[in-house]
């Protein structure tokens, strides 16, 4: 198995300063320039849907090996399946992070994770965009926001003021997002690559979980196994099974470091045949069984 290298919002919080609800919500406002790496500068994968709102001076952000010069009054809008890494910081960058995991999403009664996939995957292949100033400091208000309800963990509806923080932000977003579209970017039609990518990467973020098998992504696309392996490598590198055993493996070390669920919750959780067999994944990952890894990470 290839191994590269998915982080999630837990282990960013661990090396980055910012605030996070459960490892599924994450707002990060890094104050130092010099360390905006992750992974010791590798490029890797979040598992997260991330926003990067750029407040001020510039930087270098690799996107799938392409290089983009952001600089203030930018978003960047990224999916889990984009390899990114910060190549060069200047000494006034300034920006504020938005990582969210859809399971977040899913537990808000009426909202469309679809839809909130679909508008991402749509800036898939130019996820940087340039905006307003008047839009941008309503989007970081709204961020800013959010961090300002996770940190607020007294709160009897704690999670529901986080949900609704996120809700505003989202429209927000999408008011900004369908204003941006014009006409000329309204009659592109992408190509069948690029739409069954996008299909790929709605279905994946929903089923990864419970469905492990690269048949069950091909077939409801109506494509082969093999071309969809195809697909996925030319536009990440890795393999279909490769991208799911480490969303399997970020999620599991997720749950194992952010919340109190058993072995055996987190197995079924995960869709595994029995605790057995959890652990047996796992500790192929890790070189550790999931009890030694949560007992070494709680102690770090």
């Amino acid at each position: 198995m290839e191994h590269y290298q998915i982080v999630n919002i837990q282990e960013v919080l661990e090396q980055k300063e910012g605030v996070a609800y459960q490892g599924e919500i994450g707002v990060f406002v890094p104050d130092n320039t010099h360390d905006f790496a992750l992974a010791e500068g590798n490029p890797v994968y979040v598992n997260a849907f991330s926003y990067v709102l750029v407040l001020g001076g510039s930087a270098a952000l690799s996107v799938d090996e392409q290089v983009y010069e952001i600089s203030v009054n930018q978003i960047c809008v990224l999916s889990p399946l984009h390899l990114t890494c910060f190549s060069r910081v200047s000494d006034d960058f300034k920006c504020l992070f938005l990582c969210l995991h859809k399971d977040f999403i899913d537990r808000i009664s009426g909202f469309s994770l679809k839809q909130r996939i679909t508008k991402g995957m749509n800036l898939h292949r130019h996820p940087v965009l340039s905006i307003a100033a008047c839009d941008m400091e309503i989007l970081a208000e709204c961020i800013v926001n959010i961090q300002s309800q996770i940190l607020r963990k007294g709160h009897l509806y704690h999670q529901e003021l986080i949900q609704n923080a996120l809700i505003k932000f989202y429209l927000e977003l999408d008011n900004v997002l369908d204003r941006k579209t014009n006409h000329a970017e309204q009659t592109v039609v992408p190509n069948r690559k690029d739409m069954k990518l996008r299909e790929f990467i709605t279905l994946l973020m929903q089923h990864f979980k419970e469905e492990h098998q690269v048949t069950f992504y091909a077939d409801a696309l109506h494509i082969t196994p093999q071309y969809l392996t195809l697909l996925v490598k030319r536009q990440t590198g890795k393999t279909v099974n490769a991208f799911i055993y480490e969303l399997i493996y970020s999620e599991a070390r997720n749950l194992l470091l952010a919340t109190d669920l058993s072995i055996q919750e987190i197995a079924a959780r995960l869709n595994f045949a029995d605790q057995a067999s959890f652990s047996k994944f796992f500790k192929r990952h890790s070189g550790k069984a999931p009890h030694g890894f949560r007992e070494i990470s709680s102690k770090a």
